[in-house]
């Protein structure tokens, strides 16, 4: 699934066998009748594994179908097979095999979270959350439930919730650097950058090479107010990827807040080179420069922001400051006008103390 800037998804392995071979001659010993039949479905069996495990997944499919043709009530092979069907991205023929796996073994927590894996997949969010929480009820210890139904409760809007179940996996799991990771997203969406800076750290500890933990960790300082920090691992990161429109954007805004603004002004124009959509840089490199008295570049700025994005009420207040010292008072007020319009106060405000006289605004796009 696709996350937004300051979170991250990562697939987590899938679980081959949900028992082993073994233990299912033990318990079928007893019925010499099917003996025959068992043993050409457990060699069809290990050589699904094999094939699964060398990503062969038609050939592991073909296996699968065999050692369940050779023995009927072989949950392992429906759920290997439904995992197959899984990598190969057959959501509603896996789901079919994870429900056949778990009428044969109903506490098999790893078909439970296939199955929700599947049902994800396929834009089921309630029901796979659903099977995310029965595999939890089967094992309370398995990491990667835990970890798929904070991903999903993320998703939703409900960080605390999420952050709990985060929280859950790395009990169940303490090197799971995904959960740090997000863990920490759910708090800085929360405003707790003091909790997310920590998590970030130790998602990078346990993975150096997880890039997306060094950018939000950057955010979480900046936010926190550690402009140093924030800098410093925003260098970091760009070092290693220098084709990041919105890296360059973020360390523009600490170096803003940093009250550097001339090299907030070159981390705009950097993203703005790679991402020349990018309204927001655009309008943050307007901001930079009013705070340098280049306001007819302010001016330009501006109003390509709003080009990309006629309902951009800060770029409206920040043209509209521009247009000001342009000596341009009618269409300053009308800008600010346009920004209380749009639902920033601070346009009001504005227009008070210019003396600007009461006038309707349309809210851009509307008609």
């Amino acid at each position: 699934m696709s996350r937004n800037s300051t979170f991250l998804i990562a697939g987590v392995g899938l679980a081959l066998a949900l028992r082993t071979a073994p233990a299912l001659a033990q318990v079928d010993s007893v019925r010499a009748s099917t003996l025959p039949g068992r043993q050409v479905a457990e060699k069809a069996y290990n050589a699904g594994l094999a094939s699964f495990n060398a990503r062969n997944y038609p050939a592991a499919l073909s296996s699968f179908d065999q050692a369940v043709a050779a023995k009927a009530d072989f949950a392992a092979a429906y759920a290997n097979r439904a995992a197959t069907r899984l990598a190969m991205k057959d959501y509603p023929a896996a789901v079919a095999d994870y429900d056949q796996a778990l009428k044969l073994e109903p506490s098999a927590y790893a078909a439970y979270f296939g199955r929700g894996q599947a049902r994800e997949a396929t834009g089921q969010a309630a029901e796979a959350e659903a099977d995310y929480a029965a595999a939890l009820k089967a094992n309370p210890t398995y990491a990667p439930a835990w970890y798929n139904r904070g991903v999903l409760r993320f998703e939703k809007g409900e960080y605390e919730a999420a952050r709990e179940d985060f929280s859950g996996a790395i009990k169940a799991d303490s090197a799971y650097a995904y959960a740090y990771h997000d863990r920490a997203s759910a708090s800085l969406r929360l405003g707790n950058y003091a909790a997310a800076v920590p998590d970030y750290s130790r998602a990078l500890a346990l993975q150096p090479t997880l890039l997306p933990a060094l950018l939000n960790r950057a955010a979480a300082e900046r936010r926190a107010g550690m402009l140093p920090d924030a800098l410093r691992d925003y260098d970091a990161y760009l070092a290693k990827k220098a084709d990041n429109a919105l890296a360059f954007s973020n360390r523009g805004n600490a170096r803003f807040a940093n009250k550097d603004y001339a090299g907030a002004i070159a981390d705009f124009s950097q993203a703005i080179a790679l991402d020349a959509h990018y309204a927001y840089a655009w309008n943050n490199r307007a901001a930079a420069e009013l705070k340098l008295e280049q306001y007819a570049k302010a001016n330009a700025d501006a109003t390509e922001a709003l080009r990309l994005n006629p309902k951009y009420a800060e770029a409206y207040l920040n043209r509209g400051h521009a247009r000001e010292m342009l000596r341009q008072a009618d269409e300053a007020c009308h800008d600010w006008h346009q920004a209380a319009a749009l639902g920033l106060a601070a346009g009001n405000s504005y227009a008070a103390a210019a003396g600007c006289t009461d006038a309707a605004a349309e809210v851009p796009g509307d008609n």
